[in-house]
């Protein structure tokens, strides 16, 4: 190999050892809504679209209290069990807890609740429950307080996170930044605009591929949670090459050091 030939070659080399290292994913790539403004007020979607309407197989937390003791035991069974029990609220706070102390919709759309019977509520806003077991509760008891939650709020999230796996929300409006906050945030090879949200559905299941790179990301469809959902993020299109980068950098750099050692002993 004659002297200009070597050095070509040994250019060539160090050329495709610097590619390697640099054509990562840019910092901009991983910025959320960065085309936004500062002072810029960005919309979102009213509540009254994003809240989640109760279905059949649902579970509730009910809880119906009054000033007399004796009558609450007959509304709330478990209230005799809770009151024994120093981790009474961690019950209701597991998927075990949940099904077991829960109380599930029926597949008529209705709530089965001691003394007063059958009570529909499929179909209506997660927050409106609440009032129509009131006006049930104030019909039996005065002064009745009555509190109902979603228990069964769990979201699945896979692909490019730091800590995939099945989360619990107890908050009624829950964002796909909220469960990515949840799962530590995504990866460095992470395409964050193209998430895909599946939502379960009666006729199927309902896939929405949302940027969230943009700053009108508040108004696309899948922004706002729903039970059940399953989040998907994307790598992006050069992450095999990423992860090989650092393995061909030190094999070409192994070649440039051998090449270069062969120049000298000649």
């Amino acid at each position: 190999m004659n002297s200009r030939k070597f050095h070509r070659l040994l250019s060539l080399l160090m050329v495709a050892a610097s590619l390697s290292l640099f054509s990562c994913h840019s910092s901009k790539e991983l910025v959320y809504m960065k085309d936004v403004q500062n002072n810029q007020v960005i919309k979102a979607l009213a509540d009254t679209i994003t809240e989640y309407i109760i279905k059949p197989g649902d579970i509730l937390y009910v809880s119906i209290k009054s000033m007399n003791s004796e009558v609450n035991a007959l509304f709330n069974p478990e209230s005799n069990m809770e009151a024994q029990s120093y981790n009474s609220y961690q019950k209701y706070t597991t998927p075990q807890g949940a099904y077991l102390y829960g109380f599930e919709v029926d597949e008529s759309g209705n709530l089965q609740l001691p003394i007063m019977g059958d009570i529909p509520v499929a179909g209506h806003a997660n927050s409106q429950v609440e009032n129509i077991v009131q006006k049930y509760a104030d019909k039996y008891l005065k002064e009745a307080i009555v509190k109902v939650k979603l228990l069964n709020y769990k979201v699945t999230i896979m692909g490019e996170v730091k800590r995939p796996g099945v989360y619990y929300n107890y908050n009624n409006n829950f964002t796909v930044l909220e469960a990515l906050a949840m799962a530590n945030g995504n990866t460095d090879y992470a395409n964050i605009t193209n998430v895909m949200v599946i939502r379960p559905q009666p006729d199927g299941q309902k896939a929405m591929i949302l940027d969230l790179a943009a700053s009108d990301a508040w108004l696309q469809k899948g922004f706002y949670l729903h039970p059940n959902d399953y989040i998907f993020v994307e790598p992006d299109q050069h992450k095999n090459f990423q992860l090989n980068a650092q393995v061909f950098s030190m094999v070409i750099s192994s070649a440039s050091l051998l090449l270069a050692v062969f120049g000298l002993l000649k």
